[in-house]
Order: C-alpha cells, then structure tokens, then sequence
C-alpha cells in the first residue's frame, strides 16, 4: 500500500484555514515543519497566535499582503512514458494507486494537491523506448498521414486523466524531447537539429498532438517547442534548436530556429487550427537569458498574447534571472519546469527549500519537479538520468509505493498556495529566508526556512501584529493563518537588512538596450546562507520599503563580495535614485564573488522613514566589477 511517513495521523486538511481567533488575541496560525534529518516531514506542529505585543527574540520576517506580485499556478513534476508505466501498471494493489494519486492530486488528509504537470510529447530519457508519434519506420511522412497517440493511450492518457477528475485546476504543459527523427538532420531522435526543410510538419505535429490530446478529453494549457534546446544528448532524445537564425549549439551548427520556427510556423498553425494553448519559449537552464530574450525580442512574438513566457530549468545559473526578464518583458511571465532532484544532491531537503523559495521569490508562477514516479532502481530509463529521483517510488516487484522527500518539500509549498494564489510581500533575515502567498479564499501561507547550521528565534510580523518562532537548523516551516491585516510595517535599521528583501529592483538597462540583465539573486556562501545580490551594472538598483531611521544615524555597515577590478559605488539614497544621498560604499575588492568583507562608512541626512534605494554606480573612468551584496545595516 502507499506509505506517507511523517504525516500526523490526524488529517491536515483546508480547516487550517478557518481557524478562528479566541480569547481576544490575533489570528491562530497552524505550523507544518520538515526537518533536515527528516524525523519530521511536513509533520503539524502546535499551533500560536498573532499579538500584538512583539516578542522581541530573533529578526524580523515581516509580511504584507497589500504588496502583490506574481500569481501562482502550481506546483508539480511530469507524467514521463516511465512515471505513467509504474503508476498505471505496477503500482499494487489497486487501492495503493487510488490512495497515491489522492495524496498527489488532491489536498484531502495528506494529500499535497499538486497542479501544474509537464508530459513528454513523446520519449523522453525517463521513458522504456525511444518513440515518437510518427515514427513511420524512419521514412518521412511530411503530411503525418501515420500520427498517431496509441503510444499514450495504455498509460499516460489514464493517469492524466484520473489526475484532472482530482484536481479539475490542474495545468498541463507538454513539449518533445524530439520531433520524429526523419524531420531531423540526424534521421533518429536522437542528436541532430530540425532540417529547414521541416518546419511546416513540425508545426502539423503540434497541432495534431493538441487536436489528439482534446479528443482524448485532455485540454493542454502550455506547450514549449523543445526540452533543452541548447543540449543535444548523446544516448537519449534531443535536438538542437538555437534562439535565431545562424546559431548553434555549441560545435554544431543548426539550419533551423526557435524565433522562425515559431513566429512563422508555430504560431499560425495554431491559430489556423483554433488552438488556444500558449507557448513558452526556451525550456532551459537560467544560463542562458539571452536565448528567451532573443526570442521575445521578436516584434511579432512579443506581441503575440499566445505567448505567455518564458520556462526555465534549474541545473545551472540563478533563479534571480527570471525577475530581469520579467522587468524586460513585463507581459511575459516565468515558469520553472524542470529540475530534478536526485543522488548527485548532497542535501535534498536544503535544496527544495532554498531553490523554490527563490524561484517565487523571483516572478515564477509555477515550480516544477521531474518525473512525478520512478522504481527503486530510480527507472525504467532509456540512456540520460539514471540518478533522478521522483516523488513516489513503486517498487517494481512488489507494487508498493513509497513518498520521497521531495513529495514533503513541495508539499510545503502545493498543500497550502492553491492556484489563483498572489505572491505577497515577505522579507528574509539573518539566515532564514521566506515566501509568502495571498490564496483567493483570503488564506495567507508564509513558507520560512533556516538556511544555518544555527537554531534560530525570529518573529513574523503582519502588519500591527506579529507571533515568534523558533525553527532548527536546515529546517523548514509553512505558517497558515486568515483574518485581515491591520496597518502596515516600518523595518528598522536596528535590525541588519538583507540585500534580497528588496521590494522591486530596477536600472538603465532594463528597458533599454537590453545588453545586461540587473540585478539578480543567488544562494551565497557567506555565513547563514541565504541569497545575495549580485550581477550589477551601472545604475542598477534596489528598493527597500519604508525603513525607519529613527532620530539620525551615523554610520552604515555594508556586507559585500567582488572579484577583479571593484571601485565602483554602492550609493545609498532616500525615495528615489536621485533623492538624498545617505551615505556611499566603495566597492572593495575581496579577490573573490564569495569572499566578504564588511565595509563601514559614515551616514548622514536620514531621519524618519523612507524607501531606500540602493544603486550601483561604475566609476566615470569606465566599467568595472560592481559586486554583490548580501546585507547592510545602519548604526
């Protein structure tokens, strides 16, 4: 049978969020914690209240909903041909994948309610054989007279469609691995790049795909027209698909591309066929910025309302990435849809809670986890990853499935944000950091994680009122609660301020000539973990809300980092990038982007509270290393 160890065998249900307020104190809070050690996974805690006398232990996470930001669609991972097989086929008994699929679906007792799902158009390396919907053994079918889904329809149409009639919100996005190796200049599926001769089959096998999947009673919702189009796999299906005209992947150069594939072929085919589902472009590691930015680029994509964004993979480069191109492209929204946990992670827990944390934290509407099921021999696989983990395990002698920690790590996140949620504001602290979420049923969820090896006591404070916690090292917490928030925050400069708890980020490049991307977050190695900011350039900046300097202060505390040559400016200024100048850092250099020095310098001309907006000036001799900068305070 299926097994969610952790879980309190009382149900946690959506009741957390009608709990009422008692006995004249602020809003209940209920509390699910995961542990490092994993001795508590999502295990319910008791609960507290809000006050309104602050405890006074710990920083501050402070939260206001009237500040909004991206809504959120989901959480999840993929129906790969291999996840479909063994829930579908193995999983035993039968209650055990009733059970399961209740528990991933749904958010009945344990259930985590995931909603946003990603299935292979086709193999992908999670999948028993390597197959496409018009294979045609080999010989060209341009008119894909043979297209067929029969593949789909014994496992992977079943277990989309049970998953749907649990979670009628769920969202589907599909996308190929490889069109049918004979449109390819590989004739296989594996290697190669689309032949230019091949882009109006392509489009058909979309437009098939989709017409096939709706009459099988599934409706897609996002398609992207390649995984990992700048990686091309030796033993698994891929293809080369460059940004424009003329690119390449790596050595290997490519006929064809993803701008003319979709403006000229893509687009109109979908539209010719009445089809409603939106593109993300791209589908790959945040890297590589420039290849969604090339493309968005494109007058007549940008415009296009079919297009809705950008997808993104998490094996190299900085969530941070998606918030520069959400300032880019304001209309086009970000979606992480692929990272895998796996045996090559250290600390899985760590991970989760670091990484998805900061992908919301940086405009990502939906995260998205690998495949959803795998055997304990983490398979079946056909070449690529034999080392990816999944969110359930069915045994593949005896039938028996087993939840990993990775189902706990997002259920943080899935159980408690539901779709049609807006990310709202939330600071970080000292080696904690946090993502909080307005639910459209008035619910708050506040996910908080202790990114130190130390026990650390911090308050949460909603407005006029606040309640203390204490989490564990490595540990993490979701907080739930309802009521409406009265007043609003002040953060004092007591307290030390974390470079990643800007309110909004900006700069002369952002909508400009668009040859640097801004500033951006990334995990540091500083003591307490937590993000820096970084990848500045001239005149980029952050803002930081109503921080209150008291009577006066004299001095400012400025943690920083920068390899190479690093005399530019950290400026500190009042309520706009040209209001009062508080105080100016020069940027020292550390011999290293994750060696930090703290630099102090005199402060003057702040009293009261203002927006604070910290900028990043180059020197007038010309361009040099501007830094990161992990946290400042004032004295």
């Amino acid at each position: 049978m299926a097994t969610a160890a952790g879980f309190s065998s009382s149900p946690i249900t959506a009741s957390i969020y009608t709990v009422p307020a008692q006995n004249g104190v602020g809003p209940a809070v209920s509390i699910v914690l995961t542990t490092d050690d994993q001795s508590r996974k999502m295990q319910p805690q008791a609960g507290t209240n809000f006050t309104t006398v602050a405890s006074g232990q710990g920083g501050v996470i402070y939260v206001d909903q009237t500040q909004t930001y991206q809504p959120i669609e989901g959480f999840g991972a993929a129906f790969t041909d291999s996840a479909a097989y063994l829930l579908n086929e193995v999983a035993s008994p039968k209650s055990a994948l009733t059970s399961t699929m209740s528990d991933l679906f749904t958010r009945n007792g344990n259930g985590i309610g995931l909603s946003f799902m990603r299935t292979p158009m086709g193999a992908s390396d999670l999948a028993r054989s390597q197959y496409s919907y018009d294979d045609n053994g080999g010989a060209a079918d341009p008119t894909l007279a043979n297209f067929s889904i029969a593949h789909d329809q014994a496992d992977v149409i079943p277990i989309i469609l049970q998953a749907r009639q649990l979670n009628p919100q769920m969202k589907l996005m599909a996308n190929p691995w490889s069109p049918p190796g004979w449109m390819k200049t590989s004739t296989s599926m594996v290697g190669g790049a689309l032949q230019s001769s091949m882009y109006s089959p392509f489009a058909g096998y979309f437009v098939k795909y989709l017409q096939a999947y709706s009459a099988a009673g599934i409706s897609v919702d996002y398609i992207s027209l390649q995984n990992e189009p700048l990686f091309v796999p030796g033993n698994y299906p891929g293809m080369c698909m460059p940004p424009s005209p003329g690119g390449s992947c790596g050595a290997m150069a490519s006929p064809t591309d993803q701008t003319t594939a979709l403006r000229n072929y893509i687009l109109p085919a979908l539209s010719a066929a009445s089809l409603t589902t939106k593109v993300l472009v791209y589908d790959h590691n945040w890297d590589a910025p420039t290849y969604p930015q090339s493309v968005l680029t494109d007058p007549t994509i940008q415009a296009s309302a079919q297009v809705a964004g950008s997808a993104w993979h998490g094996y190299g480069g900085t969530p941070g990435v998606m918030s520069t191109l959400q300032n880019y492209f304001p209309l086009k929204a970000n979606y992480e849809t692929e990272h895998s946990g796996g045996t090559f992670v250290s600390d899985q827990v760590k991970a989760d809670f670091e990484e998805i944390t900061q992908v919301m934290r940086n405009s990502g509407r939906a995260y998205v986890k690998w495949s959803l099921a795998l055997d304990q021999n983490l398979g079946p696989h056909t070449g690529g990853c034999g080392t990816c983990t999944p969110i359930v395990t069915v045994n593949s002698s005896s039938g028996a499935v087993t939840y990993g920690i990775e189902y706990y790590t997002m259920g943080h996140f899935s159980k408690y944000v539901l779709p049609g949620a807006v990310r709202i504001y939330s600071s970080n602290s000292d080696g904690l950091v946090s993502a909080a979420f307005l639910n459209s049923n008035g619910s708050k969820a506040l996910m908080v994680y202790n990114d130190s090896t130390f026990v650390q006591p911090f308050q949460v404070q909603w407005g006029s009122e606040s309640f203390a916690y204490t989490l564990p090292s490595l540990g993490g917490a979701t907080f739930t609660w309802v009521g409406a928030q009265s007043g609003g925050y002040n953060i004092s400069t007591a307290f030390q301020i974390q470079a990643s708890s800007f309110n909004s980020t900006g700069g002369k490049n952002i909508l400009g000539d668009n040859t640097t991307f801004g500033l951006q977050t990334e995990n540091t190695l500083d003591l307490d973990g937590g993000y820096d900011v970084g990848f500045a350039s001239d005149g980029d900046y952050a803002v930081y809300k109503n921080v209150d300097f008291g009577a006066r202060v004299s001095s400012v505390n400025a943690r920083m980092a920068c390899n190479g040559n690093c005399n530019g400016a950290l400026e500190f200024h009042l309520d706009s990038v040209s209001g009062t100048l508080v105080a100016s850092v020069t940027i020292p250099s550390t011999a290293g982007w994750q060696n930090w020095n703290t630099a102090t310098v005199p402060a003057s001309s702040a009293t009261g509270v203002h927006d604070l907006y910290v900028v990043f000036n180059a020197p007038p001799s010309g361009t040099s290393s501007l830094g990161n900068l992990n946290w400042f305070q004032f004295n």
